[in-house]
């Protein structure tokens, strides 16, 4: 196969692959929720319903839902509605950020060790191997907690931790069409290595990428939502779903619902990325 055919086969793989996804319920689910989040998350600004970090001291007496706060209030008597809203806004700021600069600086590594192979490839793998070898919670909560929290470096902990287990991936991929037709007639064109990577192997590694990148994402909310738990995410009094839920363990038993509506939308966030991963994965295969 031609390095031509090769380019003309992928740039009609990937739109065939959208336009088949309606297809897919599983997908239309996932991405139905991921939808609805980044909704609320652009038009949090807009929407009738009180600041996030407003106080309502009388509502603490009665911290139910009401018609002035459908939800309830926090321990603070903040709104948990308005606070829910701009929490999904901070995590759809920061989860993708994290998982592009991720794959960007994870991709590079397994382009090269997958390409040169040899000491490159040896050098890479080690580093990966020296990262992945700490568990992934342990290793985050080190970093934030020399770095100190806050969104940048809640970003810089995703990378360090996410780019080794890209690599993998992208390495094992690499080397597996290495041997194919249309990266030899690359070679015999005499296209650079920085060619044969970025334009004869990295779109046909795209399948398995962008399921990972779905489910990454899916992880990297879960980090955030752990960080914030563990008081590692997001200083105070900025909206974190982990930390609403942290704030509210103390009066679990009195009133649940205020680590419960945070907690919900967390795993409603995650369950659309995993959904909108497995229905990419089906239609992938079905190729």
């Amino acid at each position: 196969m031609s390095a031509t055919v090769a380019a003309e086969t992928a740039g009609r793989a990937t739109p065939s692959l959208w336009r088949r996804l309606p297809s897919s319920p599983v997908a239309m689910v996932g991405l139905g929720i991921v939808v609805f989040w980044v909704a609320l998350a652009i038009a949090a600004p807009v929407l009738p319903m009180p600041l996030p970090n407003a106080q309502d001291y009388k509502a603490m007496g009665h911290p139910f839902g009401s018609a002035a706060h459908w939800l309830g209030v926090d321990p603070l008597g903040r709104d948990l509605l308005s606070r829910i809203v701009w929490g999904g806004r901070t995590v759809l700021e920061i989860a993708p950020i994290a998982v592009v600069i991720a794959y960007a600086v994870g991709c590079a590594m397994g382009l090269l060790a997958g390409y040169y192979k040899g000491w490159v490839d040896a050098a890479i793998s080690r580093a990966s191997d020296v990262i992945l070898s700490f568990p992934v919670v342990v290793l985050y909560v080190i970093l934030i907690a020399n770095i100190g929290p806050s969104p940048v470096n809640i970003v810089v902990a995703v990378v360090l931790a996410s780019a080794p287990g890209i690599a993998r991936i992208v390495r094992g991929l690499v080397l597996s069409l290495m041997p194919q037709e249309f990266v030899a007639a690359a070679y015999l064109r005499r296209e650079s290595d920085l060619f044969v990577m970025l334009v004869e192997l990295l779109p046909n590694c795209r399948g398995p990428l962008i399921t990972d990148f779905c489910l990454r994402l899916g992880y990297t909310t879960i980090t955030i939502g752990t960080l914030g738990f563990l008081g590692l995410g997001l200083p105070p009094p900025n909206p974190d779903w982990g930390g609403m839920v942290r704030e509210a363990t103390s009066m679990i038993t009195v009133f649940p619902h205020m680590s419960l509506y945070p907690t919900i939308a967390l795993v409603s966030l995650i369950l659309g990325f995993n959904l909108l991963a497995d229905g990419i994965t089906e239609l992938s295969q079905a190729d």
